[in-house]
């Protein structure tokens, strides 16, 4: 009796995973302004389910959401209300769906490998590499499959998708209001945008990945914490600190964009780009510890983080702490002494 309730159980856990991940990718689907938000949290059920019940019941789990992902797509693709939508409808369904389904099956498989680093406890570092290295690679992988498969290259297939969501990104400003002199100006501007755009994308999805291995570290030492859960590798991330030497690397890049030749340009800016987060996690680290020093309210806080989201300037200057942390480091670290650190443990 005991083997059937449990297993009952399992089952009704394996269901619940499956549920919330569909939700949050309809909800990613259909509400395009809200789900690029919720698209953060699309990792979480999977690596909170694989850190419950295990490597296959986790796997179950992703696998069964992709593929229920896929037969949505495949049923539903441009098939919502949406004005904006139909009007793009056929211009380029076969690649978007293919990507898309790449980008859903990239944050699934994220949660996974995540919770496969910190159910073997790597350090928080090894995690966020391990996790990112993991992910791109099948990505990656899968993605030349595709583009072999059509018989296109893989720059004309990204070339066209990052053209039919900068025309849909455009169509959302004229439905949003925006003047047509503006319009005009950004009509004129689409084929230098989305040269940039294409040379940056190496860039831009590795930033949003390791953000979104931020974002969903967060999420789960809350959830572990409530539980009573408490990883060593989670605790006190508001005294990490990236490693010395990175700062000249950093340096050398900077320095490598003052050389003529484009091809050296776009390299060397691709590699600040993707190193910038993790200046700007050591910058929100440093103010999260003086939250926690001066004992700041919740409210006030949460009200400072929401700025800091909207102000995209405050998120230069929160990456510039981190990397000034480096030489006038500002919380002290080494120099705490034992009180400090007690009352930070606890």
């Amino acid at each position: 009796m005991d083997k059937i309730k449990e297993k009952n159980r399992l089952i009704m856990e394996i269901v619940s995973g499956i549920a919330v991940s569909m939700l949050i990718v309809l909800v990613t689907t259909y509400f395009p302004v809200f789900g690029l938000f919720m698209a953060l949290i699309l990792p979480m059920p999977i690596l909170y389910f694989r850190l419950k019940l295990g490597r296959n019941s986790g796997a179950l789990i992703m696998f069964a959401v992709f593929a229920m992902t896929f037969v949505a797509t495949e049923l539903f693709s441009g098939g919502g209300s949406s004005e904006i939508t139909g009007n793009l409808q056929g211009v380029s369904d076969r690649f978007s769906i293919s990507i898309d389904l790449l980008f859903y099956g990239s944050l699934l498989l994220t949660g996974f490998a995540l919770g496969e680093c910190l159910e073997l406890r790597l350090s928080i570092e090894k995690s966020f590499v391990y996790t990112v290295i993991s992910t791109l690679g099948v990505c990656s992988v899968l993605f030349f499959l595709y583009a072999l498969s059509t018989g296109q290259g893989v720059g004309s297939i990204v070339s066209e998708y990052v053209s039919d969501n900068l025309k849909l990104t455009l169509a959302l400003y004229e439905n949003m209001g925006m003047s047509q002199e503006s319009i005009e100006i950004i009509e004129n501007s689409i084929e230098a945008i989305q040269y940039v755009l294409v040379r940056m994308l190496p860039a831009l999805i590795t930033t949003l990945l390791v953000f979104v291995i931020w974002v969903n570290i967060l999420f789960i030492k809350k959830i572990l914490t409530k539980k009573g859960i408490y990883l060593a590798e989670l605790k006190n991330l508001n005294q990490w600190k990236a490693p010395e030497h990175l700062v000249w690397f950093v340096i050398v890049l900077i320095l490598l964009m003052i050389i003529p030749g484009k091809t050296m340009k776009i390299v060397a800016f691709n590699c600040i780009m993707i190193l910038m987060p993790i200046y700007f996690f050591q910058g929100i680290a440093i103010i999260s510890f003086i939250f926690e020093r001066k004992n700041f309210p919740p409210l006030l806080k949460i009200s400072i983080y929401i700025i800091i989201a909207i102000q995209q300037i405050l998120v230069l200057g929160i990456i510039g702490l981190g990397f000034l942390d480096t030489w006038i480091n500002f919380r002290k670290i080494g120099t705490l002494n034992d009180s400090d650190r007690e009352s930070l443990d606890g």
